[in-house]
């Protein structure tokens, strides 16, 4: 890591992204929003609208707005008649569908902390964030995979959640006979019910439903990404004050360009453990009167096929959707097809960018068919409840594509950005180091991790364990986790990032990632995956050679890739669309090195007597 230099002022003192910020941002922030649970906050929102437009669209069907409330408080009375009290904990496992956005709002409303698994972990890791609950909400698709756990005598109820249940006609007839078998064999397992079934035996409970507001108090436990470290996957505990803040910071922010504007529509794919996609594309849109269109169908050619056709103004995807949506774009006008892209107003690539170059081809794209803003990259956290900073300009199409990573803009109103060395010592401007954040809206805890709680929410700021710079404007540049490195013998940290990005350099290489395979505890080899530009024509052998030079007079001593994997299209995706780094540490075949003046073949073998943590 560069050493600190002397600095005559420190970014998070001068606070220049200020600039970005419109009049009157500051007369928001000062506010005192009243103190009350998340539900009622958003409540009083989607009141506000008076009816005037629906809260939700999902396969056809339209919900109201009083619709909506009446089904989050209808599932109150379900979850207060099965018993759950204040602080009682409930589980919800599946994608986002309009049950799981009343149910996790109706918890809110009664007390009860909604547990959010991270859907992309195994049965095995999935077992170590049940904790307590006593009801669990289950979309049918993934029943068979949580037998075990949903076995457990703790659950006196499972409801199973079918992703028909609130299609519109005529889907829903034709999903009929299927829900008849599912409800078949729920009756014949106690403790399983359907959704109706719920209602039907707890839906009449007449007691108090909504609970006092209690400063502090974990009302969600969302689930990080699971791309820190070696995959695990924290709980993070969010109260409702830090939630209701992420709304006053957002207030503050929406007063550039209006984006999250009455009568306008949101599209959302992403499950509900993604707090980012929670926040922006659910909560946001329902308070500020918008209208959310839901299809958790998370595919990349779902997501293209929906923002063309639903034209949604809002949306939140990781890069991977952004760039395989804009390959279709590119398509489209080929064939003499280009398409409008006018009715964007608060497109966002957040949870994971693109190259830069990507990112340039992207917004030349954008305007050229028609959108009034260029893509927003956007940087955030689970533990800081959704945004940091956002690269939202109006009418700026030309970013700064000279680094080797893409900006992901200036710290949203309400939070503080820092770049700190290993020391703790702030860094200036162009400097690299620790991102570290301040903001309201920071978790309360990582839940069930006491030890975990004092060190990482203990200070003043948060310190992200992400690696980047902050330019003279105040823009962020995010380059990677912190933890991605491995020591050369002479001490060096060499970052994984570093080495995907040198690869980046050469005229054939459209992606790089670097990473190391844990194949024995003494050894873990150093590899690049490498994608190349789709219209190169070289031989392996001569790239192969080009990019192991270029890497070696960068890399210290005793440190080298002893194998380069050579792929073409793009990286490969996890279930949200970061890249699926577990994967390529897993890939152990495949690989070429030009060794003793030849072209080897490399393989490798995984110790299988190795206990991986």
């Amino acid at each position: 890591m560069e050493g600190p230099k002397k600095n005559t002022s420190l970014p998070s003192e001068e606070m220049r992204w200020k600039q970005f910020y419109s009049k009157g941002y500051e007369e928001i922030l000062a506010q005192n929003f009243p103190k009350e649970t998340l539900w009622k906050f958003i409540e009083r929102g989607i009141l506000n609208d008076n009816n005037r437009h629906d809260a939700l669209i999902y396969f056809g069907r339209h919900v109201s707005r009083s619709q909506f409330i009446e089904q989050v408080h209808l599932w109150g009375r379900v979850i207060k008649g099965m018993g759950i009290r204040e602080g009682d904990e409930l589980l919800i496992f599946g994608p986002t569908l309009p049950e799981f956005v009343y149910i996790m709002l109706a918890a809110n409303m009664v007390g009860a902390v909604t547990i959010l698994p991270n859907l992309m972990q195994t049965p095995e890791v999935l077992e170590t964030m049940v904790s307590k609950s006593r009801v669990a909400f289950v979309f049918d698709g993934m029943e068979n995979s949580l037998t075990n756990i949903l076995a457990w005598e703790q659950f006196e109820h499972v409801v199973i959640i079918s992703a028909t249940r609130s299609m519109g006609y005529p889907l829903k007839l034709l999903a009929a006979p299927l829900n008849y078998l599912k409800h078949y064999k729920n009756s014949h397992r106690p403790k399983y019910m359907s959704a109706d079934e719920a209602i039907s035996r707890f839906g009449n409970y007449e007691g108090p439903l909504e609970a006092p507001t209690v400063t502090g108090k974990t009302s969600y436990v969302f689930c990080s990404s699971g791309t820190s470290g070696q995959g695990h996957a924290h709980q993070i505990g969010m109260s409702n004050d830090a939630m209701i803040s992420m709304f006053q910071d957002a207030l503050a922010f929406n007063l550039t360009g209006n984006p999250f504007r009455e009568g306008t529509s949101a599209y959302c794919m992403l499950p509900p453990f993604v707090c980012t996609g929670y926040f922006v594309l659910v909560l946001a849109p329902l308070f500020r009167g918008m209208t959310v269109n839901i299809d958790p169908r998370l595919t990349h050619k779902q997501f293209t096929k929906n923002i063309l056709t639903m034209r949604p103004q809002v949306t939140l995807i990781p890069g991977h959707y952004w760039v395989r949506f804009f390959l279709h774009v590119e398509e489209l006008i080929k064939a003499g097809k280009r398409p409008d892209l006018s009715f964007f107003r608060f497109p966002v690539m957040g949870g994971e960018g693109c190259t830069p170059e990507a990112l340039r081809r992207i917004n030349n794209l954008m305007r050229e068919c028609g959108s009034p803003v260029a893509l927003t990259s956007g940087y955030g956290l689970t533990e800081t409840f959704s945004v940091s900073t956002l690269d939202y300009q109006l009418d700026i199409f030309d970013k700064d594509y000279s680094k080797r990573a893409v900006s992901v803009g200036y710290a949203f109103p309400g939070v503080t950005v820092g770049i700190f060395d290993e020391q703790g010592h702030e860094l200036g401007y162009g400097q690299r180091g620790q991102i570290c954040v301040k903001t309201p809206a920071l978790a309360s805890n990582y839940y069930n991790e006491p030890e975990s709680d004092t060190v990482v929410f203990g200070g003043e700021w948060f310190h992200t364990k992400d690696y980047g710079e902050l330019d003279e404007r105040g823009m962020l540049f995010v380059y990677g986790r912190y933890s991605q490195h491995i020591v050369s013998p002479d001490g060096q940290k060499v970052f994984f990032f570093d080495i995907a990005n040198e690869l980046r350099q050469d005229p054939a290489v459209k992606d790089a990632l670097a990473c190391t395979l844990v194949v024995a505890q003494d050894k873990t080899p150093l590899v690049a995956h490498v994608i190349l530009e789709d219209d190169n024509t070289e031989p392996g052998e001569q790239i192969i050679i080009r990019l192991d030079e270029r890497i070696k007079k960068t890399l210290p001593h005793g440190v080298k890739i002893e194998g380069y994997h050579l792929e073409r299209g793009l990286l490969r995706s996890n279930l949200v669309g970061k890249t699926d780094r577990n994967y390529y540490r897993n890939q152990l075949t495949g690989y070429r090195l030009y060794e003793n003046g030849q072209l080897q073949e490399i393989s490798f073998t995984k110790n299988i007597n190795l206990q991986l943590k």
